[in-house]
């Protein structure tokens, strides 16, 4: 059985045929912005070998924790790409991640780095803006569900 699962990358398309196969090394991710969907997908499943292995070696941290941090991931908006073909060797993506974390809701804005090294594209470097806001706990819940954010993601 198909599962028909949108994506976390936001893109319209079901997971098992999106993200899932790059994620799990059953294709390549052809351009610079369907690398930097499947790496917001991999932080959504909390998937720290496909972050570590789509880092450009030379900046790739040691380690990720998602437990320092927890989040809910809410969404990824692409506001642009430049370059990141499947003919290029580098391209940027501009992108907005939106999250719950410590009862706040975040935006981050990131215009990232990407480049191309022997057929595959990495993440370089990025440059990067956080907005907070705190979300009242009667508030409709921004993972939209449909509760009030106190019953919903308020604990998460």
């Amino acid at each position: 059985m198909k599962d028909n699962t949108l994506c976390p990358c936001c893109s319209g398309n079901d997971y098992a045929s999106c993200c899932l196969p790059i994620l799990t090394d059953h294709a390549l991710a052809t351009t610079a912005e369907l690398l930097m969907r499947s790496r917001y997908t991999a932080f959504v499943k909390q998937n720290t070998d496909h972050i570590l292995r789509t880092w450009l070696a030379a900046k790739r941290p040691v380690s990720l924790n998602f437990d320092d941090h927890p989040v809910t991931w809410l969404g990824l908006v692409i506001h642009d790409t430049a370059q990141g073909g499947t003919k290029d060797n580098e391209g940027q993506v501009e992108f907005t991640a939106t999250y719950i974390e410590n009862g706040q809701l975040c935006s981050l804005k990131e215009r990232s780095e990407f480049l191309k090294k022997d057929g595959l594209w990495y993440y370089d470097s990025g440059v990067c803006t956080v907005s907070t806001s705190k979300i009242e706990r009667n508030s409709p819940c921004p993972c939209g569900s449909l509760k009030k954010f106190k019953k919903c993601c308020l604990n998460l």
